[in-house]
């Protein structure tokens, strides 16, 4: 009797352990997800072509740790919202904050296509870089 509880509580502890884990590995994509939006709107906020171009080098970096974040390869997702990072740093660079505003505009429409397709740790990700692009407006 006492054999069985103990194997019961064991497996019990497993599960929960297994839960926990992974719910936190989804708030950490989503965290680092977060961070990368931020970036997005510093380089919409860059003042010069240099800065402008150091928030891509971060960008592009910060994208390369989310396939050792998520377990998975992004890299797909982020070719479409590239050009419109290049487009951002070139309005944000010129100081145009119309058409940087509109840049911003499609990377979200971009991120929600790559939300819809995706999920788990993934989709946490993309979520976090959409919040943290919340920070924009």
């Amino acid at each position: 009797m006492n054999r069985r509880i103990a194997t019961a509580a064991a497996v019990a502890v497993a599960l929960t352990m297994t839960v926990a884990l992974a719910g936190c590995s989804g708030v950490r994509s989503e965290h680092q997800g977060k961070q990368v939006g931020k970036a997005m709107c510093d380089l919409k906020d860059a003042g010069s072509k240099e800065e402008a171009q150091r928030q891509i080098r971060k960008i592009n970096e910060d994208f390369s740790d989310a396939v050792r974040i998520t377990g998975v390869d992004v890299n797909q997702d982020v070719r479409a919202i590239d050009e419109n990072l290049n487009d951002l740093a070139e309005h944000a660079a010129q100081g145009n904050s119309a058409l940087a505003q509109q840049d911003v505009a499609k990377i979200r429409r971009n991120l929600s296509h790559a939300i819809s397709n995706s999920s788990d740790n993934v989709q946490h990700y993309y979520q976090g870089v959409r919040e943290g692009l919340d920070t924009c407006y």
